[in-house]
């Protein structure tokens, strides 16, 4: 099975739906984001309703990324899970407002194409930075007048400008 269908192919499945279990590769994702050093097989996992004007596909995607290390530049593999939905359209003329803020798609030639989709869900669940286990052991680089800290130091830290006041808390 591929995730591929023309609109006819899918209209036998209108009474029981359509179960997906696929497992696809994607090796052109390092091109589109150079972030993305490699890209495990995508199992894919979920269900298509089929009804008389619109089409809905719920997915699952698991895989691992490889993506580098924000500290060291080093390979760091990073899971990942992405729930999504994605409802096409058959008729242009239906005029559909989706409550739930889902965006309703076209279909282009009475042909739906899944792969665009899951390419965009993929990139939307990249994380923006990553963090090795080993930069995190590591000792933290400082130097005159800088240091790095972690947002749970920041946190707990008061900020020097403002340590006066402070005082008018132990009364």
């Amino acid at each position: 099975m591929t995730l591929k269908w023309s609109v006819p192919d899918l209209m036998p499945y209108k009474n029981e739906g359509l179960t997906l279990d696929e497992t696809i590769e994607l090796p052109e994702m390092s091109e589109q984001d150079d972030e993305i050093r490699d890209l495990s097989p995508i199992r894919i996992t979920g269900f298509a309703e089929v009804k008389a004007r619109l089409i809905s596909f719920h997915l699952t995607l698991k895989g691992k990324m490889v993506l580098p290390c924000s500290i060291t530049l080093k390979n760091v593999d990073q899971p990942f899970e992405v729930h999504t939905s994605e409802t096409f359209r058959l008729d242009s003329s239906l005029d559909l407002e989706d409550g739930h803020g889902e965006e309703i798609h076209d279909v282009d030639n009475q042909v739906i194409d899944l792969i665009p989709f899951i390419k965009e869900a993929i990139l939307v669940e990249k994380p923006i930075r990553v963090v090795s286990e080993e930069a995190k052991n590591q000792p933290k680089p400082e130097g005159k007048g800088w240091e790095v800290v972690t947002d749970e130091e920041r946190k707990n830290r008061i900020d020097p400008r403002l340590e006066k006041l402070k005082q008018f808390y132990d009364d």
